[in-house]
């Protein structure tokens, strides 16, 4: 079913309703709040100064524009959140030479630790435990899950430099378990990237983002995206 619905006026809420009730899943009306609770926030708070429409392998626009009119290039505290084989924390070296810069890899290696959706199974993006080859001293790795690793980083970790988080973990479980663990060291004006944000129709960072967002009471503002929001920078308020 396709629940990217933007008219919600009251006679085509009751359309969705009827369609949902006969022929829907609960996972359809999961994808339909979740889409329309996005298009409400957007109504309200979209208001990100730079939007552009780029394709996935030059996605390092977005990362230079933040790197360099945001964040000023200065030193930054950068932990990736999903590696894979490396390319966007590879970007980020090469944005951000400065060399108190500090940069942190997290993931198991191993692929998705659940099934995300029909083209990204349960172990899709597995490098087979290899780490990439990043050939800069300013880069340290976290391996395992998210779950055996982020809050014990997360207590001994003290941020000496602008922080920057990168998720791309693609799904909800994991998205929400690192913000929440990491909380403690989100203040005003650190920023947040996320490399899925409209994945399964807003059911998976987005709706990590806005959970997150409303438990710890840390709202946050839009300041970079692509035109579809596939990936946003958003900066903590």
């Amino acid at each position: 079913m396709n629940t990217q619905v933007r008219d919600y006026s009251t006679n085509n809420v009751v359309k969705y309703a009827v369609r949902l009730a006969t022929q829907g899943t609960p996972q359809d009306c999961h994808e339909l709040a979740r889409t329309r609770e996005f298009h409400d926030l957007c109504a309200k708070k979209d208001d990100a100064p730079w939007v552009r429409d780029f394709p996935y392998s030059e996605r390092a626009e977005l990362y230079a524009h933040v790197n360099n009119q945001v964040l000023g290039n200065t030193p930054i505290d950068y932990l990736e959140f999903g590696v894979a084989q490396g390319g966007s924390l590879k970007a980020w070296l090469g944005l951000n030479q400065h060399p108190e810069s500090r940069f942190f890899g997290f993931d198991s290696f191993e692929g998705l630790p659940e099934h995300w959706h029909a083209k990204a199974p349960k172990g899709a993006y597995s490098t087979g435990r290899k780490i990439p080859d990043l050939d800069d001293s300013r880069v340290s790795f976290v391996q395992g899950l998210f779950q055996q690793t982020v809050d014990a980083f997360s207590r001994e970790f003290s941020p000496r430099n602008q922080l920057v988080l990168h998720m791309d973990a693609d799904l909800y479980t994991s998205t929400l378990y690192v913000l929440m663990n990491m909380d403690r060291h989100i203040h005003r004006g650190a920023v947040l990237l996320f490399d899925e944000f409209n994945a399964r129709c807003f059911t998976d960072e987005f709706a990590a983002l806005q959970d997150w967002s409303r438990a710890c009471m840390k709202p946050y503002t839009f300041i970079a995206r692509r035109t579809d929001f596939a990936k946003v920078a958003v900066q903590v308020l």
